[in-house]
């Protein structure tokens, strides 16, 4: 008897009786997992994904806003934009877009039963499907019913064997590279780097964002074994004469000789302009596919226009106040260094950090950025199984020299405790963990909304 799906708590409650990497350490490794059953579900579902173009976005920092970005310029040109990204804030539906929307919950049950359908009919319930799996393959339903003429997939963990490299894309993007996932990827910046690289296509070019030495090497490696022409961040394309005024920031980008004058984003972070930068050459490469622009050409104001309107929810998202709140979803030591330095170049008093961690970060890498640049932190818990102890974070945050640290077990009464002490000349920075981000970008909504 088919499982009843009605809404979206029976997607869900169908979703947790399955295998969820996001929330789990270890179990998911190099050798023992593959796309097997990924290919056997799209085949049944006759290939979904094949219904429209393609661009795929890996890497350890800035996927996902350098896929949101490219979503929205793509958007700018006339066509029907899916994007895929992982993982969501506060609901599941914000991990599907269609032209800058998150997908209705009814398009969301519509498309997930197509696929629980084929499952329970032709795999006998396909016990061994993950989370991360069945939201994939759902998204690619999802965009085919839609219409959309292109979509973006971000990747989730890695590349060579996430659920979304089973996707045929005209572009593949890696970001910036650094240790992360190393109990799934690897423990040198060489092997992430070759699972990152894992995305490669043959004859497909190659954005490379990345800027570590021993990456660039894999990545173009790779690239060669592939015949994949590279697009270089420094070299192919580059972005100079940033500038920060205000929250938002200003500069000039290079892209395959085209140059992008004044090009503007609503965002302070200087990490920024380089994702936008990784976009626009993805937007160049797609450009150059026959027949997939509506006018048969690229029309790079309007796709400048997209970039200035794009939102990051959770990527230093700041909530005007005093004390101001940023809500960020950095989780690794790369990401935490560009928040704390955004943070403390932005604010004019205090900055005070709540902090939550997953077990399976570099707790010292990571603690030692905070001590380094926090006036203050309150470690909290964010209710996952994977979470770290607040304990050993603070215990951590003191040996590195770190100021006023505190506990709280409630992330709420953890976000208090931190505006009091910044004050309301300060800023509060939450972040160490999407999760963390999620449960308090409401009560940071709230918060902003009183005009304290």
């Amino acid at each position: 008897m088919p499982t009843p799906i009605h809404n979206l708590d029976d997607v869900v409650a169908y979703l947790n009786r399955h295998t969820d990497y996001e929330k789990q350490l270890g179990g998911r490794t190099r050798d023992t997992f593959d796309l097997e059953r990924m290919h056997e579900i799209l085949n049944l579902l006759l290939r979904p994904e094949t219904a429209y173009t393609c661009a795929h976005v890996a890497g350890t920092k800035g996927k996902g806003s350098t896929a949101t970005f490219l979503a929205a310029m793509l958007q700018s040109q006339g066509l029907k934009t899916g994007l895929f990204t992982s993982p969501h804030l506060q609901r599941l539906t914000q991990r599907i877009e269609i032209n800058g929307a998150e997908i209705t919950e009814r398009e969301m049950v519509e498309a997930f039963l197509q696929v629980v359908a084929v499952i329970e009919d032709k795999l006998a319930g396909a016990p061994d499907v993950t989370f991360f799996e069945l939201l994939t393959v759902t998204a690619m339903v999802a965009f085919a019913r839609a219409g959309v003429q292109i979509a973006v997939f971000e990747v989730g963990l890695g590349g060579r064997l996430d659920s979304t490299n089973v996707i045929s894309p005209q572009v593949c993007v890696i970001t910036e590279i650094g240790l992360d996932h190393t109990q799934q990827l690897g423990s040198t910046i060489r092997e992430i780097a070759a699972e990152k690289a894992g995305i490669i296509k043959p004859g497909i070019p190659v954005v490379c964002g990345a800027s570590d030495p021993e990456a660039v090497r894999t990545i173009h490696r790779v690239a060669r074994d592939q015949e994949a022409p590279v697009l270089q961040f420094g070299r192919e394309y580059s972005v100079r004469g940033v500038n920060r005024t205000g929250l938002e920031l200003e500069f000039t980008a290079d892209v395959q000789g085209q140059r992008y004058e004044k090009v503007r984003l609503r965002h302070p972070a200087r990490y920024m302009a380089d994702n936008a930068a990784h976009a626009l050459c993805a937007l160049e490469v797609l450009a150059s596919v026959p027949d997939l622009l509506p006018e048969g050409t690229l029309h790079r104001d309007l796709a400048l226009d997209a970039l200035w309107r794009v939102s990051l929810p959770g990527k230093f998202e700041i909530f005007a106040a005093k004390p101001s709140v940023v809500i960020d979803s950095a989780h690794n030591e790369l990401s935490l260094k560009a928040a704390l330095a955004t943070a403390r170049a932005i604010a004019s008093g205090p900055v005070v950090c709540v902090v939550g961690l997953a077990k399976d970060k570099d707790e010292e890498a990571c603690m030692k950025r905070v001590a380094e640049v926090a006036d203050g932190a309150v470690f909290t818990t964010y209710y996952s199984p994977r979470q770290g102890r607040p304990e050993d974070l603070l215990r951590t945050y003191t040996k590195f020299g770190g100021k006023a640290g505190s506990l709280q077990e409630h992330p709420e009464a953890a976000l208090e405790v931190a505006i009091e002490q910044a004050g309301q000349d300060g800023l509060v920075l939450v972040t160490g963990s999407t999760y963390l981000a999620g449960i308090l970008r409401q009560a940071a909504q709230e918060y902003s909304a009183t005009g304290n």
